[in-house]
């Protein structure tokens, strides 16, 4: 079998690529991003994604149904979150008639917003990057 080994020298990725399979397309890298605290899980692209839905729906159930997750599952994300960043990040009316009990704090949305930009730029690098090193590979088909 002939194999083509491929250095990124910008971000030290070695792959060892079979020439046979250079010409395959559609590839695309998967990664997480998150911020952590002390080593411990703070806020990522699940937490912005609840929160997102909280202040859509302005409700914590409502947010969850829109997710398919239970509420147990997201009143925790957000409780963690709030525990390891030392900050709350929704705030919460009992009782009333009004269904949109749950709103996002204002350091919320100061940490939801720059997060999801912050997040789609750092994707677009890496897709624009990835994307280089498959026209470098490409090269050698």
């Amino acid at each position: 079998p002939k194999y083509f080994y491929f250095i990124d020298y910008h971000t030290s990725i070695c792959m060892m690529v079979h020439t046979d399979y250079m010409t395959i397309k559609n590839l695309r890298p998967h990664f997480k991003i998150w911020i952590e605290r002390d080593g411990q899980y703070a806020f990522g692209g699940g937490v912005a994604e609840i929160l997102s839905a909280v202040h859509k729906t302005g409700s914590i159930r409502q947010a969850s149904k829109l997710l398919g997750e239970s509420y147990r599952y997201v009143w925790g994300r957000i409780r963690k979150a709030e525990e390891v960043l030392g900050i709350i990040l929704v705030e919460t009316t009992i009782g009333g008639q009004d269904e949109k009990r749950a709103r996002l704090t204002k350091i919320a949305l100061a940490l939801l917003k720059p997060y999801i930009r912050f997040e789609t730029k750092i994707r677009k690098e890496v897709n624009n990057h990835f994307d280089k090193i498959i026209n470098t590979l490409n090269k050698y088909k």
